[in-house]
């Protein structure tokens, strides 16, 4: 990240010194062009007289010190282009080629100029002779008028190399300055990359540390991003622990259960191995016994894959809009049998509502919840109530049973918990049954609630989102 920063730094300083420079140079060669093309056109107007006159001393004279006064080479030209007057004496008697002096003689125009690669030596100065490996100078025409008549042309030139220092220093002094920048960001950098990066090297070894033994944390202080990823890390440990301490548990609880049976069946196999010759009546009794323990173990090993398939899918469910009463009327009539066995009176309070759910699934709830609530009802009544509240669909099952202690109820959907072991185990429950229903209605974008008294009764709620219209189940 340091190096991309200064890179990017960099980039903008080059450019910076770059536009800069451009816009120097600009302005200085064209405030040198604007001064010395009016230098130019007034020592074309002061040296028409003489040159008209051929006063050659006076116009020697003239060129010298003007050329002196202009810090340049001067020349005088006729009407062809040959040199009369040179300031550096070397070029008398020749003819020019130079693009200027056309412009001035042969189109006609006021003042011209154009820049030129000269070579400078000793003897010329270095303003006429071209080379392309030397420096710049730039190059004047301007006519000579008298009497309204161009009677030949006067060239000045001069070098701009000062122009070009200038830019250099510009330059050099922005190189600088940035020089001393980036050193400044660099060491401003260094300084702060350990408090920049130290929440996400805390973060990489929290990392490291929950991948070896899980419930790592870290500390989080202040306001920003990087807060949020620490707290959001630290939601995500706690949900890993917690999720691993319940299959830790899962896994114990689901262990013991599967061992209760199988231990009763080992008991009583091998009361029956080791008797030489059994009493039929008892042998009988023993069969009747393990049955019932491969009963409970195949209950417990079903209840366990339709949990777990509950727990894993991720498809949605097929659900379809349809009548709740009639649904939960179907699952009555089949448990109505094991309430008359009982002496307990089922009844219910069943209004038309309809709602989107799944049907299987459904079923299942109704027959979990009014089959608990037969069950551990010794004597009175269950009562089912479905009806819409609101934006609702509320399906309630009341019991007139044992009940719940108060400090028993948020634990009662936890998987294989059970208020009363041993009275549950007498009923062939497996305290997985209110587990599976909580998934199923959660899955449902429903919730459920118990409401309990002990030796009162208890008062299961199931409420869903109400739908509109649709047909019966």
């Amino acid at each position: 990240m340091l190096l991309i920063f200064v890179a990017v730094t960099a980039a903008a300083f080059v450019a910076v010194a770059v536009l800069v420079s451009s816009i120097v140079e600009e302005f200085l060669v064209s405030q040198r062009i604007q001064q010395q093309t009016k230098e130019t056109a007034r020592a074309a107007l002061e040296a028409a007289p003489a040159y008209a006159q051929a006063d050659a001393q006076a116009v020697y004279s003239f060129v010298l010190s003007r050329a002196q006064s202009m810090d340049g080479r001067l020349l005088l030209l006729d009407q062809d282009a040959v040199v009369q007057a040179d300031s550096a004496s070397q070029h008398n008697g020749y003819r020019v080629p130079y693009r200027e002096v056309r412009d001035v003689l042969v189109r006609g125009v006021d003042a011209a100029h154009g820049f030129h690669r000269i070579t400078r030596t000793a003897e010329s100065v270095g303003l006429l002779a071209p080379d392309e490996e030397t420096v710049w100078a730039v190059y004047y025409a301007a006519p000579l008028i008298q009497n309204g008549e161009c009677i030949g042309v006067i060239l000045f030139s001069s070098l701009i190399q000062d122009v070009e220092n200038s830019v250099r220093e510009v330059v050099s002094r922005i190189t600088l300055i940035f020089v001393l920048v980036c050193i400044s960001i660099m060491f401003v950098s260094l300084l702060l990359s350990n408090w920049l990066t130290k929440p996400i090297a805390e973060l990489t070894a929290a990392i490291r540390n929950m991948g070896r033994k899980g419930g790592a944390r870290v500390q989080v202080h202040g306001a920003g991003e990087m807060v949020e990823l620490g707290k959001a890390f630290n939601r995500m440990s706690e949900q890993i622990e917690a999720h691993d301490r319940v299959r830790d548990e899962f896994v114990a609880n689901a262990s013991h259960e599967l061992k209760t049976p199988l231990s009763a069946m080992k008991i009583l196999s091998e009361s029956m191995l080791y008797q030489d010759e059994p009493d039929p009546a008892m042998a009988k009794e023993f069969f009747a016994d393990i049955n019932s323990e491969v009963d409970r173990l195949t209950r417990i090993v079903s209840e366990l894959l339709r949990l777990v398939q509950e727990d894993t899918t991720d498809a949605p469910l097929e659900t379809s809009m349809g009548r709740l009463d009639i649904l939960v009327e179907r699952v009555m009539a089949r448990l109505q049998p094991i309430a008359a066995q009982k002496g307990i009176a089922l009844t219910c309070d069943l209004t038309p509502t309809t709602c989107e759910f799944e049907p299987m699934r459904m079923e299942q709830v109704a027959v979990n919840l009014i089959e608990n609530a037969i069950k551990y009802t010794d004597e009175g009544a269950v009562s089912v109530t479905v009806a819409p509240r609101g934006d609702q669909a509320e399906f309630s099952v009341t019991d007139t049973g044992i009940g719940v202690p108060e400090d028993a109820i948020p634990k009662l959907f936890e998987r294989f918990y059970r208020v009363d072991k041993a009275r549950s185990r007498s009923t062939g429950g497996t305290g997985l049954g209110l587990s599976i229903v909580k998934e199923i209605v959660e899955r449902h974008g429903g919730t459920i609630t118990v409401r309990s008294v002990v030796d009162e009764g208890s008062v299961f709620t199931v409420r869903m989102p109400l739908g509109k219209g649709g047909a019966d189940v």
